[in-house]
């Protein structure tokens, strides 16, 4: 029997802004953004997208282990949005353990609170049978989950996303890892080099063409999302064993993704687009 995998990678979102369903986005998927990463027995996601609807699904069926650890980008929608139909925050067997960047626990819970407050949603953040346990993360953290394997978790706050500025997050295990770095825009490559550096993959934001960022009639310069070519470059830094285009803009139809994908393979070329279903699987070193 072989030896289970040292990480296991699933993409259940992969757009930015709002979902794009519809038959121009079927093959690579139009939900937002949600990645799930299995590492020692335990379930992390990134970030809460509508494609976290789709896994929490999933992981009531599938799992005796009722545990999940969300780790937040930001609180943008588009981050946050599937959290209130996430199937396990409604089972009482259940914990969920959220992360993310904040002053404390309680800023991070006003975001939620908000955000299922009645006027927006039926069901009150404090009227679910296990409210979500919130975990603040200060500007750099450590989380390590014990075990044979352990896990560790890396987690890096960066400015490179406007405003509130965004985490960056990196996952090992059994000498795998893994980098989840979204909504980053040029400002920040340099944050994302250095948590990356020598990573197995690199999940990165690529919003953007060249054109669309800085050449059309609505610029997006500062709007805190990466070009393709921005993207390639961090992973050709870094020196990453594989680039993941991620955080599609919802313009971008299936077949302008394969003319980007080709694009970021001309540049770095062990680049590929995140479609949903896409699974990763890192054998151990």
């Amino acid at each position: 029997m072989s030896a289970p995998p040292a990480l296991r990678v699933r993409f259940w979102g992969v757009r930015g802004s709002h979902p794009v369903p519809g038959p121009s986005t079927a093959r690579v998927g139009g939900n937002s953004s949600c990645v799930e990463v299995v590492a020692g027995g335990r379930t992390l996601i990134f970030d809460a997208g509508t494609g976290i609807i789709g896994l929490g699904n999933a992981l009531v069926e599938r799992t005796s282990d009722h545990a999940v650890h969300i780790f937040l980008s930001h609180t943008h929608h588009d981050h946050i949005e599937g959290l209130r139909f996430f199937e396990p925050v409604y089972r009482p067997e259940w914990r969920c353990v959220l992360y993310g960047a904040g002053s404390g626990p309680a800023a991070l819970e006003r975001v939620f609170a908000a955000v299922m407050r009645p006027s927006l949603f039926p069901v009150a953040l404090s009227e679910l049978p296990t409210p979500p346990v919130f975990r603040a993360l200060g500007k750099r953290a450590h989380i390590r989950f014990p075990g044979r394997p352990a896990v560790e978790v890396l987690a890096q706050h960066s400015q490179a996303h406007p405003k509130i500025g965004v985490m960056l997050y990196r996952v090992t295990c059994r000498g795998r890892s893994v980098v989840y770095a979204t909504d980053i825009e040029a400002p920040g490559r340099n944050d994302v080099v250095e948590i990356a550096r020598g990573a197995d993959v690199l999940i990165h934001d690529a919003q953007y063409t060249d054109e669309e960022y800085s050449g059309g009639t609505l610029i997006k310069v500062g709007w805190g999302h990466s070009t393709i070519r921005m993207a390639a470059e961090a992973a050709r830094q870094a020196k990453v064993g594989a680039l993941i285009l991620y955080h599609h803009d919802p313009s971008h139809t299936d077949a302008e993704m394969r003319r980007i994908e080709r694009m970021a393979k001309s540049i770095f070329p062990r680049s590929r687009v995140a479609t949903e279903g896409l699974e990763l699987q890192l054998s151990p070193r």
